[in-house]
């Protein structure tokens, strides 16, 4: 899904759009990122030519490996240009010249006729519909005239070349991108990576990296300095052009520990003549880690993958939550400045405003809630701005604090460019500097007309909080059990993130297999998205088996309500059928729960009722670790059991079962390639808990629905796609790339109704057959079946593609006889 700065550029409502789509055959496991890699190498062609870029583009998928067999529908009523896999062979890659003969008529003109004549063309080329300029998309390997070139290059009169920033979720996601972008026609392109100081780091510590990294480059503080930055990157700043493109993390850190040089800094160095940057997406969507990279958007072009968990990304991305132990450490440092000649009103009025801001949130009054917290009560924008006002840290306070926090930060900054430690001055610490970066954003939200977009609630816990005891030998360090208030200023809309960015941005496109619905996107993000693109499913029809099941081998409802889901006839209905599937299933089966706590309150039950020794015999048992740290090792250890088992017939390999959950590390930032993902069993619906949080979302959206300029959905249907969305994102776990194969079971009665299959993918919808009572064991028998003649298929085609091979391989050798000879 991508929008752009439409009515900006090329004439307001230009909404000419620009979207790749290559051929189905051999586009590898992983087709929506090269679909995507496919736009990046056709926007790069466009703006070499001066084309300009499309005003907005929406790439969805049926899957998380697309097809490429494409359904366009966009809201404009120009049609979307088709565009090959390969770059353009265009002809404006460089300014083109007229031939000889049409440039020596003009050789005589005068000066000022020229200009003249020049400017009135320019502005026809203004004035004209767009039908010729999309033709030269659509024929741009055929010859064009001088005026259509001239129209197209006077699109970009600064002749810069705008750089493409791709996002994705996860640094393990990054690394597939790259992966695939090492497969296309652009892999020559400049390019960097930009990752965490954990995964580019070579100092050798088991410390915080990132703690360690400021520790070492801030001037002030007496300790060793990192060589692997000052010794290197500072005095060589091109030592990391001598990579190879296109590179990736390991070859970044590699050359890193060859050159002694720092990969993080020496990562941003190359970011300058990038023509591409890869990256996180909050690198991209955080206004503060945009401002810490240095990264500039304006006038760029966005690609967001993996881009179905934008909304929640943005959301947080404008949240604020303040501590009353952080604020409290900015007083004291602020307190060492008062009795200086140095700046002492600036930091008298933040230690003075910081007092009184930790004065009015001890005194607020808090309740116990459900989850052994104290909290308050909740208070819409406005609301929450007149108790500010009333307790006399309100907006008439906010400009002088603002304007003080804004000297600070910048005595902060300065003091870490200079290079002398004797030449620092005295400033507050990078957590302090933070803080009031993260307040001076809170003010201008309370003082705006958006602070209704914002729910304020304070809350109370325990915490054990480390305390430095120091005397005159030694330092203690010890935690201690401390009652911590935070005030949570909540966003409720996206879009105070994200309608700025799109507005900045040349063009930004969103990617993922699971957009669908697209309805919330425009409604939610503020941005109008005219063209989107959702292509069929790159696997046929004969590699999925797709089925409903609605109830048990007793005839019983399977309905995986919170409710159900805690009675043992559930439980042992569904362990049974567990044992079916992992019985004519062979290799790998991954099975999701809606919680961590629902999948441990039936594993129990299975445990004490013999249904889990049973499926032990079956497959070997992996479950995924709640916290993420844990996952690597039990997901190698899966791997390794299912390559195993891979080198064994289907018909007596017994594999793996993976337990997971929806919206956590194996349904959302995990690839299960070929057998490790033959099966995947989503049980229930992954509705949201409804927390307090979830509940004021969906009162906002219900309170602002009847607003027509913004068109939000009910907060119930909000909620539902929400679900959906973490339920299609799991089940495209199964099929990767256009020659896998393999089973998908949706676990509930909910099924059977209509308004729920509507939110399913068009690639689920299309092929899914409804199951009950006894007939799903008849089912997974057709699957067993079905596997049998998909690797009888499998083994025929790669025997026709053998010979393939071997015929042309013959025919090259005959040429090269033949070139000899002559």
């Amino acid at each position: 899904m991508g929008a752009g700065d439409e009515g900006r550029r090329g004439g307001a409502g230009d909404t000419r759009g620009v979207a790749g789509s290559g051929s189905g055959s051999g586009r590898g496991r992983f087709a929506l990122k090269k679909g995507v890699i496919d736009m990046v190498g056709v926007a790069s062609s466009a703006i070499l030519g001066r084309g300009g870029l499309p005003a907005a583009v929406t790439a969805t998928s049926s899957s998380s490996s697309s097809s490429s067999s494409s359904s366009f529908s966009s809201s404009s009523h120009t049609p979307l240009p088709v565009l090959p896999y390969h770059p353009f062979p265009l002809l404006c890659s460089r300014r083109w010249k007229p031939p000889s003969s049409e440039r020596s008529a003009h050789t005589g003109a005068r000066p000022r006729a020229e200009k003249k004549r020049k400017k009135k063309e320019h502005a026809v080329a203004q004035n004209d519909d767009d039908d010729d300029a999309e033709n030269f998309f659509l024929n741009s390997s055929q010859y064009f005239d001088e005026k259509l070139l001239d129209k197209i290059l006077s699109r970009n009169k600064t002749g810069k070349v705008p750089k493409i920033f791709y996002g994705s979720r996860t640094h393990g996601q990054l690394e597939q991108v790259v992966k695939e972008f090492k497969k296309t026609a652009y892999r020559h392109k400049r390019m960097t990576i930009l990752s965490s100081r954990k995964k580019t780091c070579i100092q050798e510590t088991d410390k915080n990296k990132d703690k360690l990294c400021n520790e070492l480059l801030d001037p002030r503080l007496k300790v060793k300095k990192c060589k692997y930055y000052n010794d290197q990157v500072k005095k060589k700043p091109t030592i990391f052009s001598k990579l190879d493109t296109p590179w990736d993390i390991e070859d970044l850190v590699s050359l890193g520990k060859e050159v002694d040089a720092c990969p993080y800094f020496g990562a941003r160095t190359l970011m300058a003549d990038a023509e591409i940057i890869f990256c996180p997406y909050n690198y991209i969507v955080y206004p503060e880690i945009r401002e810490s990279m240095q990264i500039n958007l304006r006038g760029n072009i966005v690609i967001l993958d993996e881009a179905h968990n934008i909304e929640n990304i943005c959301r947080e991305a404008a949240t604020v939550n303040l501590r009353d132990d952080k604020l409290t450490v900015a007083v004291k440092e602020c307190k060492h400045f008062l009795d200086m000649e140095y700046k002492s009103i600036t930091y008298a009025i933040i230690h003075e405003y910081l007092t009184d801001l930790i004065k009015f949130m001890n005194d607020v009054e808090v309740k116990d809630n459900d989850r052994n917290e104290m909290v308050s009560k909740h208070w819409i924008g406005s609301v929450f701005r007149e108790l500010l006002d009333v307790n006399k840290v309100g907006c008439s306070r906010f400009s002088n604090f603002i304007a003080a926090s804004k000297v600070a930060i910048e005595d902060f900054k300065q003091n870490m460019k200079e290079e002398n430690p004797k030449k620092t001055k005295p400033t507050i610490s990078q957590d302090s500097k933070k803080l009031l970066e993260y307040l001076c954003f809170a003010m201008q939200m309370i003082s705006s007309d958006k602070v209704d977009d914002y729910r304020m609630y304070i809350v109370e816990t325990n915490e054990f909080i480390e305390k430095v005891t120091e005397n005159s030998w030694s330092s203690l360090t010890t935690k201690k059990l401390t009652k911590v208030r935070t005030v949570i200023l909540k966003c409720m809309n996206p879009a105070i993130v994200f309608a700025p960015l799109a507005h900045e941005v040349r063009s930004v496109i969103l990617a993922s297999g699971t957009l669908t619905p697209t309805v919330s996107f425009q409604s939610e993000l503020g941005t109008k998205f005219p063209h989107i693109i959702n292509p069929d499913h790159v696997i046929p029809k004969n590699q999925l088996y797709i089925r409903y099941i609605t109830q048990g081998l007793n005839g019983k409802p399977l309905k995986a309500t919170y409710d159900q889901v805690n009675t043992w006839a559930f439980q042992d209905e569904l362990g049974n059928l567990v044992l079916k599937v992992c019985d004519a299933v062979p290799y790998g089966v991954l099975c999701f729960f809606s919680s961590y706590k629902a999948m441990n309150t039936i594993h129990n039950r299975w445990k004490n009722n013999g249904i889990w020794d049973k499926l032990s015999k079956l497959k070997t048992i992996f479950v995924e670790p709640k916290n993420e740290k844990d996952l690597n090792p039990v997901m190698r250890a899966y791997r390794s059991v299912i390559e195993e088992s891979s080198s064994e017939s289907y018909r007596t390999a017994c594999g793996a079962i993976f337990f997971a959950v929806f919206r956590a590390k194996v349904a959302e930032g995990m690839d299960f390639s070929d057998n490790e993902a033959r099966c995947v069993l989503a049980i229930g619906i992954p509705y949201l808990l409804q927390s307090s949080d979830v509940i004021m979302k969906m009162e906002y959206n219900n309170l602002n629905k009847s607003n027509e300029s913004r068109q939000l959905l009910s907060g119930s249907e909000w909620y539902t796609i929400n679900a959906f969305r973490a339920l299609n994102q799991a089940i495209g776990r199964c099929v990767r790339h256009k020659n896998d194969w393999g089973a998908v079971l949706l676990v509930d009665k909910r099924f059977e109704l209509q308004q729920n299959i509507n939110y399913l993918p068009k690639w689920v919808k299309l092929n899914v057959c409804l199951n009950k009572s006894k007939l799903y064991l008849q089912s997974i028998s057709t699957y067993n079946s079905l596997i049998l003649q998909i690797r009888c298929n499998q083994i025929f085609n790669l025997e026709i593609e053998l010979q393939d091979f071997v015929v042309m391989q013959a025919a090259r050798e005959k040429e090269k006889e033949k070139l000899l000879e002559n």
